[in-house]
């Protein structure tokens, strides 16, 4: 029985270390996004780096459940994290769609605003 709980653990000390590998790569992948959108002369840089934040938190929050999911203790445990984590993920996309709706709405307004 031990050989089992030691192979394991072994699993998920590969899977800690595969996920903490990805999420530096992730990391790194994200600050150059965020330099060259922050470089770009693009009209629509700034949402698009509003967008790239979302997608930054999104891809965190799956790996915090990944991460959480490894530590699980069971199957109903995986469940009960997997269902957490798809209601908070409906609020997210939620605020996302609101925030990205405000940002076209102003952005739009200005395209038709009288220029003096």
């Amino acid at each position: 029985m031990a050989e089992i709980n030691s192979s394991v653990e072994g699993v998920r000390a590969a899977l800690t270390d595969a996920l903490g590998r990805l999420r530096k790569a992730n990391t790194e992948y994200f600050e150059m996004l965020e330099k060259g959108l922050a470089s770009s002369p693009l009209p629509i840089a700034s949402q698009a780096k509003e967008f790239s934040s979302f997608m930054q938190r999104n891809v965190s929050a799956t790996f915090d459940l990944s991460d959480k999911l490894i530590h699980a203790k069971d199957v109903q445990d995986a469940l009960k994290l997997q269902s957490e984590f798809f209601q908070d993920q409906m609020r997210t996309l939620t605020d996302h769609a609101r925030t990205m709706s405000e940002s076209a709405m102003k952005a739009a307004g200005g395209l038709f605003s009288p220029k003096s």
